[in-house]
């Protein structure tokens, strides 16, 4: 889909593949609060392309949030080898954003409007004593968790259901329905006293992926029960459903499109 105004122009459709470190940025999209990847990346295109470029991205991740796979997309005038422009940007871009992939893509491609599902990660540490070096990519619970009531809990997500319980509110944010699929979640248990929560859907409310993952730590340690999952989805209330999850231990894993191939 061409941005307005562009439809006379012979213009170049590019997708990438880009990951980063969320921690010092207030998410993917500009705001005139602080310092996000769009603006810095578009910055960075804008420098090296000598013209204007708008982005588009798969997901507008928030403050403090990370990605190994999001998937952008621009229009450009300018004639520069994928490789080149890789390159180019990754020399001019802070070292917490990373170009992993440059490809043309058809003139009609949208990273949002052809996006068929997301997976994202969570990760946590519920030993005493978290590692340092992962204090700004996991959540530091210090309480015993049951990964297998986890699991049970999750089980009750899966599927098509409308989770009204599991979306915090947002300003101007108007959804036709809150029905969403969720295809997978898997729970992994990792050296250290840690999990990974693997959580795939075909899209995702505001702030979705953190409250399911903070209501099953809750499951977890026992502040919720197996039985509460069923009654908290019916519900549709935001309140009887665990805490959102902090925003530094979750991550975009990858995006899926139309034509069933991952984006890796």
């Amino acid at each position: 889909m061409l941005p307005d105004g562009t439809q006379g122009l012979l213009k170049l459709n590019v997708k990438m593949i880009i990951a980063y470190d969320g921690t010092c940025y207030l998410g993917w999209q500009k705001t005139r609060m602080g310092m996000s990847i769009e603006e810095v990346l578009q910055e960075c295109l804008e420098k090296i392309l000598q013209e204007k470029i708008s982005l588009q991205a798969a997901s507008r991740t928030d403050a403090g949030v990370h990605a190994e796979g999001q998937v952008v997309n621009f229009f450009t005038t300018k004639k520069i080898s994928n490789e080149r422009l890789k390159l180019s940007l990754n020399s001019l871009l802070p070292k917490d954003i990373a170009i992993l992939h440059v490809e043309n893509a058809s003139a009609d491609f949208h990273p949002t409007l052809d996006c068929i599902g997301k997976e994202y990660h969570y990760h946590l540490c519920f030993g005493s004593v978290q590692y340092p070096r992962h204090r700004f990519y996991s959540w530091h619970f210090p309480q015993e968790l049951n990964a297998d009531n986890m699991r049970q809990a999750a089980a009750s997500l899966i599927g098509e259901h409308d989770f009204s319980a599991f979306c915090n509110f947002k300003k101007n944010a108007a959804y036709s329905n809150y029905i969403r699929q969720i295809q997978d979640i898997e729970i992994l248990e990792l050296p250290q006293k840690r999990l990974c929560i693997k959580i795939r859907g075909n899209h995702f409310l505001y702030k979705m992926a953190r409250n399911i993952a903070g209501t099953l730590v809750y499951v977890g340690c026992g502040k919720l029960s197996l039985e509460d999952l069923p009654e908290i989805l019916g519900s549709k209330k935001r309140t009887l459903a665990g805490m959102t999850a902090p925003a530094h231990g979750l991550a975009l894993h990858k995006v899926l499109f139309q034509e069933f191939r991952e984006i890796k």
